[in-house]
Formats: C-alpha cells, sequence, structure tokens
C-alpha cells in the first residue's frame, strides 16, 4: 500500500511554486508519491479553456525530471468537459486499489469546497492535505479528515505568463526546461495556476 497524494491544478504553467508546496505536503504527511493531474477544464475557469493538455503534460514531465516520487497523471484529461474532483478519485481508487490517497489544495478551494460538485464523495475516498500560506486560518470541516500545511513560494502563474508575453525567456520560478518548450514550440500558456 502507497500514500499518494494527488495534486490538481491546470498548471498552465507549472512553476517551482507548484513543486515546493507538493514537497511541504509530501514530507508533512509522509506520502510515497505526488500524482499531479492536469485537468481538461476546471469548473471554475470555463470561460477560457486552457492550454492543450498534451502540452501542459509535457511541461509537467520536464518540470518533474529527476523527482522520484513526482508522477504526471493523464486521469483527467480522458474526459471531455469540467474536471470533476470526486470523479476523479473514484476512477483512481477503481484502477489503483488498496493505496492510501490524500487530495492536496489550497486553503481558498478548502473553503470553497462545499460548493464542488459531491464534495462528501471525495471526502469518502481521501483524506485533504490543505497548504495554508502562512497566516491564513484554516477551519477542520465536519466528516472531512484534513491536515494543514503552512507554508508558501512567492512564484504566480499570472506573472509567469506577464513575463512570457513580454518575450523574457530567463523567468524566475519556471524551469528553464519549460521555458524553453514554450519558446521553441511557440505553445505560450493560456491561463490559470
Amino acid at each position: 500500500m502507497k500514500r499518494i497524494g494527488i495534486f490538481g491544478g491546470t498548471f498552465d504553467p507549472v512553476h517551482d511554486g507548484h513543486i515546493h508546496l507538493a514537497t511541504l505536503a509530501r514530507e508533512a504527511a509522509d506520502l510515497d508519491e505526488i500524482w499531479f493531474l492536469p485537468c481538461q477544464i476546471s469548473p471554475h475557469k470555463t470561460a477560457r479553456p486552457p492550454t492543450p493538455g498534451a502540452t501542459r503534460v509535457g511541461w509537467l514531465r520536464a518540470a518533474l525530471t529527476g523527482i522520484p516520487w513526482a508522477i504526471t497523471d493523464e486521469t483527467e484529461l480522458e474526459a471531455e468537459g469540467p474536471s470533476f474532483s470526486y470523479a476523479t478519485m473514484q476512477k483512481l481508487t477503481s484502477r489503483h486499489p488498496g493505496n492510501e490517497w490524500f487530495w492536496i489544495m489550497g486553503g481558498d478551494q478548502w473553503s470553497a469546497l462545499p460548493t464542488w460538485k459531491h464534495p462528501e464523495i471525495l471526502a469518502s475516498l481521501a483524506d485533504f492535505i490543505v497548504l495554508a500560506r502562512d497566516g491564513a486560518e484554516v477551519f477542520p470541516r465536519e466528516g472531512y479528515r484534513m491536515s494543514t500545511v503552512r507554508g508558501k513560494h512567492p512564484a504566480t502563474a499570472t506573472a509567469i505568463r506577464a513575463a512570457l508575453s513580454a518575450g523574457k525567456t530567463d523567468i524566475p520560478h519556471l524551469s528553464p526546461a519549460v521555458a524553453r518548450m514554450i519558446v521553441e514550440r511557440n505553445e505560450p500558456p493560456a491561463h490559470g495556476a
């Protein structure tokens, strides 16, 4: 049995902040692996589609090279339309039975969790690891197993996208391999976190 953390998002583009926060979660919860799952379309960001999934998977693989516990998983890219966390977790537990699962999320997502589709199903299949920025309060929720990890990182996808739009290639908090892929293939990120 493995202890596996699921870290979902658009990863548009993936940056050092994602990896830093995943590392904090892994260490705090003694996880064997963290699976990075780029979503097809975030249910909370349906107005603008993200960069194509295959491109974001390529960025993730490049950024996670050399990190043995970090896995890129394409489960959410298999279906059309918005990616719902409860459905993803159902697929993962069915495909990989016998593991202990942890859903990694930010404090803002934890606050919004009651508005998600079937959060109770997700809660029945995984414990939550909530990444709280220093000083932010995160409150437990009845019926949900949750632990809090404190930390922060200065990287933002918005700043990285702005730097790329300005033609910069040496961008803080963006893997040089990812930056190179974006420039060489002329595939800039669309939007996302």
